[in-house]
């Protein structure tokens, strides 16, 4: 810190310091700026730090920003405004959209940027094709013809396999005479309606005529009559005219199914070009499966006919599958039914549909203004690009440059220290400079009382905060040398711990800042403040060594004899067990009493224990049954229970009982540990 010359043949002392600036933490600091002013912190600080040529740098890189941002908002404004005329007219005019719907309310030229880092490709449907939709959807009769249901046709009406069979047979013909074959094939239920009622009834006289049957010849005639259609050829026959029958009746269904195919079919043309979500799609009216269904049955009725005129001649079914064909319209009728009871659906759910093409409406607008407009889109992006780098340029040397007003930088500092060790616990309001719990302020009451540790740890944090009142200029900084004069009093281990970590990444830029970010300690831009630590706590050395808080080389003892100091050099930490020991002792030896003194005893006790008799201490219990059994030695106030972690007292051991169990504690010790009580009493007596 600079150097001292003494002449002796003189008697001149001549003491050289560096320019050094001192800032001290210790009661005096805490009395002064805390205590006395009841923790109110003192907000009146009105020294300014003088800073270099970064300021003309800063004040020029705001007149570009500024200059950026004004033609990047002209740009805006004006390619907003086209956006908003363009969007009224289009949508709530053309499309009838109302302005309430969400879609509509969300365009904007914010969002539209954010959707388009690049132009869009041109659309296949546009916005007009959109709203010619809409158009369609108004169009819709007020009771519209519905296309129908078609009946399905049946598929189990006429029995091929049994067709086949009779097909096949072959029938010898009729003793009948021909003439009257011929006369009943052409009027064939007459002659069998008379030819029954006479064979029934037993008639003696025509049943159409009424005249009398009973002569010869007309007897004979109608006998034969009975005769030919009791024979096998009129039932085979018969049988053959039952399936003509059928097939007729096939072909008159599906005369009716191509009738009702063909209305279903129209109806539902002439209302699918009102549905937009439905004018692109077609139903089959079945003509061709209905043409290949009619030429079958056509093939089977004339291999029937033909069976007919030659009974005797076997035949067979064409090679035509009929039912094939029924099937293949069938699954016409089923297709098209489906599609007409979906057009059906969507044309009771049109308000629906328009609301889905209004939206669609929505996002065709954004994406058609975009792509009619992206040379300005281009432009203006560029504007807000370069309004983001002139920021960021800005930001980049507002950090470089902080401010010149100490107030300034010390309630920054404060803040974000305060963060560090209370998370949200404790804030400082920068402008008030006050200190808050939470969003509660510090007034009288539950909100102001604060333990001893936490002020302490307040006050250290203020304590950095305020080496900003120090300096003057920029370079002052790296002349600052803090001294910490015991900054862990009546602290927890964890206030400790960060304290210790705090010093340890303590560093300051060389425009001021100060961080406790161990990442940005680089080179000249960042370093270390020099620091000196003076504590009577072996926790907070122990803590500050073996973390390195400071340099393995740079720790020191201070022992007095009553005389006079001596300085010696520790290269090792202090371990709980000595302290914890000396702590015993120094109580044991008339020093009150306090907190730690129980958890002392237990936790000598337990070391002792442990690795002088571990054969006898899997509890401490153990251990001390041990003593009372085979050594003699009976702990009478050692209070096992009441020692023990982690538990709390009903009352408080009397301070009696605890000097009385460090007595017995160092019996103890002297048995098993002689050697430690020595290096005790050796540093008593220094």
């Amino acid at each position: 810190m600079g150097t001292l010359e003494l002449q002796k043949a003189g008697d001149a002392v001549t003491a050289t310091v560096n320019d050094a600036i001192f800032h001290v933490f210790s009661e005096d600091f805490v009395q002064d700026e805390l205590r006395e002013r009841k923790y109110e912190l003192d907000g009146e600080i009105e020294n300014l730090i003088a800073v270099d040529s970064a300021n003309i740098k800063l004040d020029d890189a705001k007149k570009a920003l500024e200059d950026s941002r004004a033609k990047a908002s002209n740009a805006y404004s004006a390619l907003d405004s086209k956006f908003t005329a363009a969007k009224e007219p289009e949508l709530h005019g053309k499309a009838s959209i109302k302005k309430q719907l969400r879609e509509y309310k969300a365009l904007s030229l914010e969002k539209l940027l954010e959707l388009y880092e690049k132009k869009p490709e041109a659309p296949g449907q546009t916005l007009a094709d959109i709203i010619k939709d809409l158009d369609s959807l108004k169009a819709i009769p007020a009771e519209p013809a519905y296309p129908g249901k078609v009946e399905a046709i049946a598929t189990d009406d006429v029995d091929l396999d049994a067709l086949a069979v009779s097909l096949e047979q072959p029938t010898s013909p009729s003793s009948v005479s021909e003439a009257i074959k011929k006369k009943i094939d052409a009027h064939h239920g007459f002659y069998q309606e008379g030819a029954k009622m006479v064979r029934d009834e037993h008639r003696a006289e025509c049943p159409f005529c009424e005249q009398g049957i009973a002569n010869p010849d007309p007897k004979a005639l109608i006998d034969a009559y009975i005769e030919y259609f009791e024979d096998e050829e009129e039932k085979h026959k018969a049988e053959l005219r039952e399936f003509f029958r059928k097939l007729r009746q096939k072909e008159i269904n599906l005369d009716r199914t191509e009738t009702q195919l063909a209305r279903q079919k129209s109806r539902y043309d002439d209302l699918r070009r009102h549905v937009p979500s439905k004018k692109d799609t077609e139903i089959s009216d079945g003509a061709d499966a209905l043409k290949k269904a009619r030429d079958a049955i056509a093939a089977i009725k004339s291999v029937i006919e033909q069976k007919a005129a030659a009974l005797g001649t076997a035949a067979a079914l064409p090679a035509e599958n009929m039912f094939a064909w029924v099937t293949a319209i069938n699954k016409v009728i089923g297709e098209s039914n489906e599609e007409a009871a979906a057009l059906t659906s969507a044309v009771g759910k049109a308000d629906e549909e328009r609301r889905t093409l209004q939206r669609k409406a929505c996002a065709m607008f954004e994406r058609e203004f975009a792509f009619g407009n992206w040379p300005e889109i281009e432009v203006l992006c560029g504007l807000l690009a370069d309004s983001v780098v002139k920021q960021n340029a800005v930001s980049e040397l507002e950090k470089a440059s902080p401010s010149a007003q100490a107030r300034d930088r010390v309630a920054e500092t404060f803040k974000f220290l305060l963060k560090e060790f209370f998370a949200e616990k404790y804030v400082f309001d920068t402008t008030s400079f006050a200190l808050k719990r939470g969003e509660q302020n510090m007034v009288r009451g539950p909100h102001r009382t604060l333990s001893d540790g936490e002020k302490t740890a307040i006050a250290f944090c203020y304590f950095i905060a305020c080496a900003h009142k120090k300096v003057a200029t920029g370079s002052d900084y790296r002349k600052l040398f803090f001294v910490f004069d015991d900054p862990v009093t009546s602290m927890s281990y964890d206030f400790i711990f960060a304290i210790a970590q705090t010093l340890k990444n303590l560093n300051i830029s060389d425009q001021g800042g100060i961080s406790i970010n161990p990442g940005k300690i680089a080179g000249d831009k960042c370093w270390r403040p020099e620091l000196l630590l003076l504590t009577h706590s072996s926790y907070f050395f122990n803590i500050s060594l073996t973390n390195r808080v400071v340099d393995a080389n740079a720790a020191f003892a201070l022992h007095t004899d009553g005389k006079s100091h001596s300085l010696a050099r520790l290269n090792k930490y202090i371990a709980p067990f000595q302290e914890q020991l000396i702590d015993i002792h120094d109580v044991a030896n008339g020093k009150d009493p306090d907190h730690r003194t129980a958890n002392c005893v237990r936790s000598v006790l337990e070391a002792i224990g442990r690795f002088c008799r571990p054969d006898k201490s899997d509890s401490l219990t153990d251990f001390v049954k041990h003593l009372a059994g085979e050594e003699g030695m009976t702990l009478k106030s050692v209070l096992i229970n009441s020692l023990c972690h982690g538990t709390y007292y009903d009352e408080t051991p009397p301070p009696d009982d605890l000097v009385l169990a460090c007595k017995e504690t160092l019996v103890v010790v002297e048995r098993y540990a002689v050697g430690q009580l020595a290096l005790i009493n050796k540093t008593a007596k220094a």
